[in-house]
């Protein structure tokens, strides 16, 4: 075959991500809202003639055969998208570059799952399909963790908001005017410092709800209630009202266990700074114990040192792209 037939590389990016409503209580059959942000993801995939898997990436470098891959959890789900999807003994390399630190969380993981199947599809001559690459990714996820809702996936694959719901798996992307975002308070993401892995999350709320399975039952639907009340805040451009659905589910997430200290120090700091109280609302992002706080009414706040940044919204999902970025520097504050 010539080079016009035969691809020399493929490049492929997914968008970072954040919830905005509806964690824990996804897994369990509840809505949830969820959000693609401006940082991507980017993957390269290249052929190889030597048999050998490489990855490179600022997590660091991986190199085993492609025939009998070791296992490293710096890669996990980028080498479960390798077995899953490219079956060609010859050899791959993957170059990963990230817009932000994978230490944030952002559906990272999500990400990268997306961006790989999309780069090993395109350089298999494979059109990418963003919801295919969404189920694909989901699976993917679920089985590497574990359990997962996949709602981080979904709004990697599709971009903008979704709404989402695990099990059966839908997602449908919530469509508002320019002029909505426009007059939305500004909103930011504070970083706690650390992140308690999903999974671990998950087990600890697993172990606690065992103890007490009708309280956990109760605070779920009181979640699912609480993220359809903001579907229809959001849909009647009312941001008051959405930001007070995001602290009535502060409340539940604090009732479910998974807020800690930091948390509730950057909650604190954010209510102390807000021009005004009645405009601030604030949440977990993600599913607690760490990871990020989002903020409504504010584009950042002071005394805190860890990572901040002003959430802007990427209405594109998972896509080709000609290259990997030239630069790419990190968008904080």
């Amino acid at each position: 075959m010539s080079n016009a037939t035969v691809p020399q590389a493929a490049v492929a990016s997914a968008p970072a991500n954040t919830m905005l409503m509806g964690e824990h209580a996804v897994l369990f059959g509840y809505p949830a809202l969820v959000c693609a942000l401006q940082q991507r993801i980017y993957v390269h995939a290249a052929p190889r003639t030597d048999g050998q898997l490489v990855i490179e990436s600022e997590l660091g470098h991986y190199q085993a055969s492609i025939t009998s891959p070791t296992t490293d959890p710096r890669f996990e789900f980028v080498l479960q998208a390798v077995a899953e999807s490219y079956d060609d003994v010859a050899g791959l390399t993957l170059t990963i570059v990230s817009d932000f630190e994978h230490t944030l969380g952002l559906g990272s993981s999500a990400a990268v799952s997306v961006a790989t199947l999309a780069a090993i599809a395109l350089l298999k001559h494979q059109q990418v399909d963003p919801i295919a690459v969404m189920h694909q990714a989901i699976a993917l996820v679920r089985h590497v963790q574990g359990r997962g809702s996949g709602a981080d996936v979904a709004a990697s694959a599709l971009g903008g908001i979704v709404q989402y719901t695990a099990d059966p798996i839908n997602a449908q992307s919530v469509t508002l005017p320019d002029h909505v975002w426009q007059q939305a308070p500004a909103m930011c993401l504070v970083y706690c410092g650390y992140k308690t892995p999903t999974p671990s999350v998950i087990a600890t709320v697993a172990f606690a709800a065992a103890k007490q399975p009708q309280y956990f039952a109760a605070l779920y639907a009181q979640m699912g209630a609480c993220v359809s009340a903001s579907m229809l805040a959001l849909a009647q451009q009312d941001w008051p009202q959405f930001g007070a659905h995001m602290n009535h589910y502060q409340g539940l997430m604090r009732d479910l266990g998974v807020s800690d200290d930091a948390i509730e120090k950057i909650l604190s700091l954010g209510l102390q700074q807000a021009s005004s109280a009645d405009q601030f609302a604030g949440k977990i992002s993600g599913s607690g114990l760490g990871d990020c706080v989002l903020l409504l009414g504010t584009a950042g706040i002071s005394g805190w040192p860890e990572t901040q940044m002003t959430l802007n919204l990427e209405p594109q999902g998972v896509r080709a792209e000609a290259c990997l970025p030239q630069h790419h520097n990190r968008q904080e504050q």
